[in-house]
C-alpha cells in the first residue's frame, strides 16, 4: 500500500472519530429553555401566550410531553422552526391569579440531548381597553387601565387615519387599519405598549379592514374591497381574504370571485369562520380545515357571536308581524343542525326587540340589546341564560344607546360603548360592567368602539 494511501486512510479514521465524538458530545450537552419575554415571563396573558427557545435543536413531540403547567389547562403548541415554539392556553386563564409552568428534565435534543428541568411563576395580567379617539376627524388607539380611568396612553401614530382595528388573542399587538393616500386602507400592526408600528400588508387603491385573528394559527382573515372605478367612486364588492403573517402571503378566502363577505370572526377553536354575504343576505360559516360551507338566513347584516364551545352561533332575526317588526335571538347549532328561537317572540313581550348578541367566554350566557318598544330609539342591556331563561338587566337607561359590547377574557367584565341620543360624538362613553357586584364604571368619554386587550 502507497504512503499516500495511508495517509488518506489515516485523515479518514481521524475524521470520523472526532465526527463520532462530536455527536457523543453534543448528546451530553443539556438542552436549556428560554422564555423570551421582556420580563422572562414574569407576567403572562390571560391566553397563555408564550414563545420558547432551545439552545439545541429538538424534537417536537418529545418536547410537548415535558411541558405542565398549573393550574391544568389545554393548549395548543406551534412551531416556528426545530429551536423555537410557542404555546397559548385554548381556554382563559383566571385573571389575577399566578400561574405555574414548567419543563421537566428528559430527552428532547435531535442529537439525544436532554433539557433541563426549568419553571417559571407569574402572574396572569389584567386586561386593559382601547378605544379610538376622534379629533378634528383625525382617529388613533389610545389604551386604558381599569385602575386609572380617564387617563389614555397614545397606542399609534398615524396623523388620525387609523379606520378600525382588532386585539390579538393573546394580547400582545393589534392589527389596524389605516387610510393611505391611495384612498384605500392598509394594515398595519403595534404592540401592546405603542411600540413597533409597521405595516402588515400594503392594499395599494384596495380597502383593507376589519382584521381578525386566528386563535389557533398564525393568520388573519379581513375584508378587502377593490379600488372603485374612479377615485371619487364606491369601493368595490367586499370579499374575505386570508394574510399569512409569517410568509406575509395573502390569498381570498374563497377561489369562487363570486362569494362575496365582510366582517370575518373566527370561533374560539379556530376551525371556523362566519363572515356577513350581503349578497345571500345571510351568514355564511366556512370550515378552514374541509371548506364545508353552511349559510345561515338573517336580514340582521351581524354576524352574531360563537359559543365557548365553537358547536354553535347566536344571532339576530327580524320577526314581521301584521302590526309592525321586532327582532328575536336564534342559536344555530351546527354540530346538530339545528336552528330555534332562543330569546324573544313570545305574546306577552311581542313588543321587545332583542339585537346584537354577544356570548359569554366559559358560560352559556348571552349579553344582547333590548329595545322595548321600537318606537323608542333607548336600548337597554341584558345579559340571558338560554337555559334557565333567567336575565339580569346590566342597565336600562333608555335615554341613551349602548353597543360595541365585549367580554374580557374570563367573562368577568363586560366594556361597552355608550352613546346619547343627541349623536354627538364628543358626548361617546366607554363604560365597565363588573358581573361580580354589578355595578358600571364609566371609564372614558370621547373615545369609541372600545375593546378588552388582554
Amino acid at each position: 500500500m502507497k504512503r499516500f494511501d495511508l495517509a488518506a486512510i489515516l485523515v479518514i479514521g481521524i475524521t470520523l472519530i472526532l465526527m463520532i465524538g462530536v455527536v457523543g458530545l453534543g448528546s451530553c450537552i443539556p438542552i436549556d429553555v428560554i422564555c423570551q419575554a421582556p420580563d422572562a415571563c414574569a407576567e403572562v396573558s390571560p391566553y397563555g401566550a408564550m414563545t420558547f427557545s432551545f439552545t439545541q435543536p429538538v424534537q417536537p413531540d418529545l418536547v410537548e410531553k415535558l411541558w405542565q403547567i398549573e393550574p391544568t389547562v389545554a393548549g395548543k403548541w406551534h412551531w416556528l422552526d426545530d429551536r423555537h415554539a410557542q404555546w397559548h392556553s385554548l381556554e382563559p386563564l383566571p385573571v389575577g391569579e399566578p400561574v405555574t409552568f414548567r419543563f421537566i428534565s428528559g430527552p428532547a435534543g435531535q442529537n439525544g440531548g436532554t433539557i433541563n428541568a426549568i419553571y417559571w411563576e407569574a402572574r396572569v395580567r389584567q386586561p386593559i381597553i382601547v378605544g379610538i379617539s376622534r379629533e378634528e376627524n383625525k382617529q388613533d388607539l389610545f389604551s386604558f387601565h381599569l385602575d386609572a380611568a380617564g387617563i389614555a396612553t397614545r397606542l399609534t401614530r398615524t396623523d388620525g387615519r387609523v379606520f378600525d382595528y382588532e386585539p390579538a388573542p393573546d394580547g400582545e399587538s393589534l392589527a389596524f387599519s389605516v387610510r393611505n393616500d391611495q384612498n384605500g386602507l392598509d394594515l398595519w400592526i403595534v404592540q401592546r405598549d405603542g411600540t413597533g408600528q409597521s405595516m402588515l400588508l400594503n392594499c395599494g387603491p384596495d380597502r383593507c379592514s376589519t382584521p381578525a385573528w386566528s386563535p389557533v394559527s398564525n393568520e388573519l382573515a379581513y375584508t378587502r374591497e377593490s379600488q372603485g372605478l374612479t377615485p371619487d367612486s364606491p369601493p368595490g364588492v367586499s370579499r374575505v381574504w386570508i394574510l399569512d403573517l409569517t410568509s406575509k402571503q395573502t390569498a381570498p378566502l374563497f377561489s369562487d370571485a363570486q362569494m362575496v363577505g365582510y366582517s370575518p370572526q373566527w370561533s374560539p377553536d379556530g376551525q371556523w369562520l362566519s363572515i356577513w354575504d350581503g349578497a345571500k343576505s345571510g351568514i355564511r360559516v366556512v370550515n378552514r380545515g374541509s371548506s364545508e360551507t353552511i349559510l345561515l338566513e338573517t336580514l340582521s347584516g351581524d354576524t352574531g357571536c360563537w359559543s365557548s364551545n365553537s358547536q354553535s352561533i347566536f344571532y339576530s332575526q327580524i320577526i314581521i308581524g301584521e302590526t309592525g317588526f321586532h327582532n328575536v335571538i336564534l342559536q344555530a347549532n351546527l354540530s346538530k343542525g339545528t336552528i330555534e328561537t332562543i330569546f324573544g317572540g313570545s305574546l306577552d313581550r311581542e313588543g321587545l326587540s332583542l339585537d346584537y348578541p354577544a356570548c359569554h367566554p366559559a358560560e352559556r350566557l348571552v349579553v344582547v340589546a333590548a329595545q322595548p318598544n321600537i318606537k323608542i330609539p333607548g336600548r337597554a342591556l341584558h345579559l340571558l341564560d338560554p337555559g334557565s331563561e333567567e336575565e339580569i338587566v346590566i342597565m336600562d337607561d333608555l335615554s341613551k344607546l349602548p353597543g360595541l359590547y365585549s367580554w374580557n377574557s374570563d367573562g368577568s367584565r363586560l366594556v361597552f360603548q355608550m352613546d346619547q341620543l343627541t349623536g354627538m360624538e364628543n358626548d361617546i362613553e366607554i363604560w365597565t360592567w363588573d358581573r361580580a357586584s354589578g355595578e358600571i364604571t364609566r371609564i372614558a368619554q370621547g373615545y369609541k368602539f372600545p375593546k378588552w386587550l388582554p
